[in-house]
């Protein structure tokens, strides 16, 4: 009758330490929005560029095995930090050999993805700027116009000020939505405000 007791109350235990631990665990994958202008000034490299591969690999680590994932850009638009015709960088998670490892809110890469990049240099889980807040899309239009788009596929709206990044709602035409060569003009502007250049 003891043993039965102390099984159930340490199945109590580890059921209330999980329950305990879960809201710092998804404090651990929240992100703080941050603007554009810090975006900039957070940013070791800034550049415009197409996923050219996507390569999962195995490390140990402190005797244990995790994944990451290598993703190479081969760079079209050296904006900033950079002059390098390609960069590579390392996120954590990944299949590979076997073995799979997922990271929450980890930014997914296909090739041919085409991208604005605003990274650290620094190793770390993930190297750009605001987890996924660094990392735009392009797109190009039925005009022929390449158009930026959030890390989720939601177009950024033109705004009056240097620093305006505004979603657009689907329903808002092409026309009214940022363009890559408009983003591009405000990246530098913010750089040359921050004297970063």
């Amino acid at each position: 009758m003891l043993h039965g007791y102390s099984t159930r109350l340490r199945g109590a235990c580890v059921v209330l330490i999980t329950l305990l631990l879960l809201p710092a665990i998804g404090r651990a994958t929240t992100v703080e929005p941050i603007s554009f202008d810090d975006m900039v000034k957070q940013a070791e490299l800034i550049f415009v560029g197409d996923v050219v591969d996507v390569h999962p690999y195995t490390l140990q680590v402190r005797g244990r095995t995790i994944v990451k994932t290598r993703v190479t850009f081969r760079v079209d638009d050296p904006i900033y930090g950079t002059r390098s015709l390609v960069e590579v960088f390392d996120f954590l998670g990944g299949e590979a050999g076997g073995i799979g490892m997922a990271v929450e809110g980890m930014p997914k890469f296909s090739i041919g993805d085409r991208r604005v990049v605003f990274a650290h240099r620094n190793a770390s889980i993930n190297p750009i700027v605001g987890f996924t807040q660094g990392l735009l899309r392009v797109a190009r239009d039925g005009t022929g116009v390449d158009r930026v788009l959030s890390p989720q596929g939601i177009a950024l709206q033109r705004g009056n000020g240097a620093t305006s990044m505004m979603l657009a709602p689907r329903i808002i035409p092409d026309t009214s939505t940022m363009s890559l060569a408009d983003f591009r003009g405000r990246i530098v502007a913010s750089l040359a405000a921050a004297n970063k250049r």
